[in-house]
């Protein structure tokens, strides 16, 4: 008999083994699907009705950091949530379990201490209308959100600068421009997409630059940087541009666009023109400066043409400077540079050396009366009056020329030559133009020896003063010389101040010069002092002399390494040198006086000032040119004069001396007229210093010996040193 169990036996067996498939089948379907979850962009998270997690895909662990779905488990505490997401989480939580659908978005701390963005949703698991669980999923938008913010925020410099910010597609068309490239490319009401492409204002020569130079660098993957040029749309001004040019990838790394800035150079363009004009221009005319100038001129010797070069200066320019101040002697110079300008030729160089020197370049010049004529325009142009702070000036000036002829010379010496020829026109009588030659050139050459001779004698104390006494009408005695002083050159022998003086102007060595003849008058008038106790000195300074800054301290410094006290000295300036410039003058000689000094007003006369600016200035002596004395007893013009001398003398209370006495019929009509003190042949040359002395020791009843006078001598001229 067949047991009933063989039979549920068979079906039981067959029905494990179904089973079996199924589960087999199941878990492939579920590891399938955990790969697929695994495998997805999205994080999935799933707990069950309790709380409980049931199940974390690899997304979740590579955001989180987590080593496995454990250590996910601690990480998934609210305390790791910001504290600023948690009432969201937890609200969207409540939502979830409540069987509905809840999107989140929260900051999670990973694993490294990190805050990662996550964003997604909370999803119910229903089983029967009930919640059975909660899935989440969620991705990370951490970089989308740095990203975004990274947009925003070049969106707002973008917004913000002033310069020009754009991107386009590969063919030009525009996708982005900024408010400044609106209003550059456009107006205020434009909008960016009518402006159709970037292209439309780049003048064509830079289309080769942009779509050559520019384009293959961004296809290398570089940044590309370069200057162009923009047209403006509302003036259609050609704008210079710094610009720098990148490209712009999509996700997969492929160029889709370019992005470029473009900054404006306009004013750096401008102040880069002014720097390069400054550098070769004058700053108070505009004019060439020296360095030009000499570039200019040596590039037109070296290019074989004959050049003329006129070089021009503005006669007695320091007077207008100091009479009449420093801002209307620079409209001066201003005016004479719009002058010489308008007068020489469009294609000449026009230049200014310096102070009121100017240079005219003239290429292509091989005649000389051609050159002379150029210079004479430009001296009847100089000479026009001119209207100058509400004024009308009057200015000569004097021209050198000097021509290269197509022979061998440098920028150097042609100008050297022409300053000679200048100089040559200011000794002949100013307001005219000379050319330089071949006598000038000798002369030129002992110009250059005179000076280094004059340089020399200053070291080895190569001059010496003469002095030519005072004497008192009526006494027959003196008590006061005039220092004049000599050169013992040691080629041409003694010479007298007018074999040198004027050279020693012309090379501007008159303050040396002058300070050197006012320590040694200290040194003569303190010996001489030893003699006759009132004996005082006069010497002859020169315009120049009064005007510079340091003169009065250097006359104190004399004064007192002679140990003497300021009367013994005098000052002697000419009629002239006062008149023009009477203010300044004025204030120098009230110096001189505060310390003793006397003053005396030589060649007196010969002016053409206004008698009455005498009771403007500090004057101790009047001195008579001898030009009226000479005539006096013969011509009554010049007893006339000398008698309005004496009676203007009178009444301001100034002393009166009289120079050129040469007779005696002279000598007894000035002590007539009332005249105090003579100076002249009649009464004595001027004399070196020993016979100085002795004129003095015979006017004394115990004179002392010369054995007193040599030591005081000596140690005045140490003390000067």
């Amino acid at each position: 008999m067949r047991s009933p169990w063989r039979g549920n036996r068979r079906r039981l067996r067959k029905r494990v083994e179904q089973l079996t498939e199924e589960l087999d089948a199941t878990r492939a379907s579920v590891n399938q699907l955990q790969r697929v979850f695994d495998e997805a962009p999205i994080g999935v998270v799933v707990w069950d009705a309790n709380g409980q997690m049931q199940y974390v895909n690899q997304p979740v662990l590579h955001t989180t950091g987590a080593p496995g779905p454990a250590g996910f488990a601690d990480l998934a505490d609210v305390t790791a949530v910001h504290p600023d997401d948690r009432e969201h989480v937890l609200a969207a939580t409540v939502v979830a379990r409540s069987g509905r659908y809840a999107p989140f978005r929260a900051r999670l701390r990973n694993a490294l201490g990190e805050w990662k963005n996550l964003e997604g949703s909370l999803v119910p698991m229903l089983e029967n209308g009930r919640t059975n669980g909660v899935v989440a999923l969620f991705r990370d938008v951490t970089m989308e959100r740095l990203q975004d913010q990274t947009v925003i925020r070049f969106k707002a410099i973008a917004d913000s600068t002033s310069d020009i910010v754009g991107i386009t597609a590969t063919d030009g068309s525009i996708v982005y421009l900024n408010p400044a490239g609106v209003r550059f490319f456009g107006d205020d009401h434009a909008a960016p997409d009518e402006l159709k492409q970037l292209f439309e204002f780049i003048p064509r020569e830079y289309h080769r630059v942009l779509l050559g130079d520019a384009y293959q660098a961004i296809m290398r993957g570089e940044v590309w940087q370069g200057e162009v040029e923009l047209v403006r749309r509302s003036d259609l001004a050609r704008c210079p541009m710094s610009a720098v040019a990148l490209g712009v990838y999509d996700e997969r790394g492929d160029l889709s666009g370019i992005a470029i800035t473009y900054r404006d150079m306009s004013e750096r363009k401008r102040m880069e023109a002014e720097l390069a004009h400054a550098a070769t221009h004058d700053a108070l005319t505009g004019l060439a400066n020296r360095q030009e100038l000499f570039l200019a001129l040596d590039t037109s010797i070296n290019s074989g043409a004959s050049t003329a070069v006129l070089f021009f200066d503005l006669d007695d320019f320091k007077v207008v400077n100091d009479s009449l101040g420093h801002v209307v002697g620079d409209e001066v110079l201003r005016t004479l540079a719009v002058r010489i300008r308008d007068a020489a030729r469009g294609t000449d160089v026009v230049g200014r050396l310096g102070g009121d020197e100017f240079l005219v370049i003239c290429r292509g010049v091989w005649m000389v009366h051609d050159a002379k004529t150029i210079a004479d325009k430009i001296l009847a142009r100089v000479s026009e009056p001119m209207q100058i702070g509400g004024r009308l000036h009057a200015v000569t000036g004097s021209i050198g020329v000097a021509m290269s002829g197509g022979r061998e010379c440098t920028a150097v010496s042609l100008i050297q030559e022409a300053d000679i020829a200048m100089y040559r026109a200011k000794a002949a009588g100013r307001r005219q133009a000379v050319v330089f030659d071949d006598s000038m050139r000798v002369e030129a050459v002992d110009r250059l020896e005179f000076d280094l001779e004059l340089r020399v004698a200053l070291e080895n104390d190569e001059f010496e003063l003469y002095f030519q006494p005072l004497f008192y009408f009526g006494l027959g005695s003196t008590s006061n010389f005039e220092a004049f002083i000599r050169w013992n050159h040691p080629r041409h022998g003694l010479l007298g101040p007018n074999d040198f003086m004027p050279m020693v102007e012309q090379l501007g060595m008159m303050s040396a010069v002058g300070q050197w003849v006012f320590r040694a008058a200290a040194r003569a008038v303190a010996a001489m002092r030893l003699i006759q106790a009132n004996v005082a000195v006069g010497v002859n300074v020169h315009p120049d002399q009064l005007r510079e800054a340091g003169f009065v301290d250097s006359v104190t410094r004399a004064i007192a390494s002679a140990r003497i006290s300021g009367e013994a000295l005098a000052i002697e300036i000419t009629e002239h040198a006062v008149m023009d410039d009477v203010g300044l003058i004025r204030h120098v000689l009230e110096d001189l006086q505060s310390i003793g000094v006397s003053i005396a007003i030589d060649d007196f006369g010969t002016g053409y000032s206004n008698l009455g600016l005498l009771r403007k200035l500090p004057v101790d002596y009047l001195k008579i040119d001898k030009s009226f004395v000479a005539g006096l007893g013969i011509e009554p013009g010049d007893t006339q004069v000398v008698r309005m001398i004496l009676g203007l003398s009178e009444e301001l209370g100034i002393h009166v001396i009289a120079e050129g006495v040469e007779t005696q019929l002279q000598a007894t009509e000035l002590e007539r007229l009332g005249c105090e003190v003579g100076q002249g042949y009649f009464y004595a040359r001027p004399m070196p210093f020993d016979d100085a002395i002795e004129l003095l020791r015979a006017q004394q009843a115990n004179p002392p010996s010369m054995d007193m006078i040599v030591p005081v001598m000596k140690r005045a001229a140490s003390e000067a040193m």
